[in-house]
């Protein structure tokens, strides 16, 4: 990223505010890091692989993107934070520039976030197909990687999950040429070894322990195989994805580029 665009973050910020309408809120992040690669952080056991001052080191003067309790970590860097009512817990922003977005499915739960959490924007979800919540519903599945452009719909497809609800679609439609994931594991142990489904991963110590989600063995192994539509259809776009895969096992599909190290 461009050294002086985080200090251009809090007039980004300044102008998300001067509008009402969520919608009108998320148009003011359109092409503002055009050509930049998005850092996308998730909560996977490798991300723990990366010491805190190595990640400050590597990413100070990068655009990030910190899925849910991988901002305890990122807190001073995170430019944009994403969450909904999985895994949910409480934070401190030392960063007053985060912009603090948030993905909901009931129509209850914005005014709990309005009330509760620090927020700069919120997005609805909904079901593909017949709209019940069946996971055939979801991008992972269907395969229509045309809704993680966000200029087709400010309503987000359910997934399933933050990566495509939110973050990769934030990453294009600011404008992002690449896309690089740190902790995006995609739960690689668990289908072997089920004592792994809630260990070693960043969801320890929720305030909300009833938000507690880990994916069904279906869910898992389907947005494993979905990585091959998306590789496609990011190369299609002209958009580069690279994973960062410390251990060399990640399961995503294989022409994805991997890096051991950030």
């Amino acid at each position: 990223m461009v050294k002086n665009m985080r200090s251009e973050l809090a007039n980004i910020k300044k102008d998300v505010w001067s509008y009402e309408e969520m919608y009108d809120r998320v148009k003011v992040l359109k092409d503002t890091f055009k050509g930049e690669t998005a850092y996308i952080c998730t909560a996977g056991p490798t991300f723990n692989t990366f010491s805190k001052s190595l990640l400050k080191e590597k990413l100070e003067n990068e655009l990030v993107i910190s899925i849910k309790q991988t901002h305890d970590v990122l807190d001073e860097l995170t430019d944009v934070h994403l969450l909904n009512f999985c895994n949910l817990t409480k934070y401190n922003y030392s960063n007053s520039n985060t912009i603090v977005g948030w993905a909901v499915w009931d129509n209850h739960q914005p005014q709990v976030i309005i009330n509760n959490f620090p927020v700069d924007f919120i997005l609805d979800t909904f079901k593909l197909n017949d709209g019940t919540p069946n996971i055939k519903n979801t991008i992972a599945k269907t395969g229509e990687w045309e809704w993680l452009d966000i200029n087709k719909s400010f309503s987000r497809p359910w997934g399933p999950g933050t990566m495509y609800e939110l973050a990769i679609p934030l990453a294009l439609y600011m404008g992002c040429s690449k896309i690089v994931t740190l902790g995006w594991d995609l739960f690689k142990n668990t289908l072997n070894d089920p004592t792994k489904k809630n260990s070693d991963w960043c969801y320890n110590d929720l305030q909300f322990q009833q938000t507690k989600t880990v994916g069904s063995t279906e869910e898992l192994q389907m947005v494993r195989d979905s990585t091959k539509g998306l590789y496609e259809w990011l190369k299609d776009k002209g958009v580069e994805l690279i994973i960062i895969d410390p251990d060399g096992d990640n399961p995503a599909y294989h022409k994805i580029k991997r890096l051991k190290a950030l």
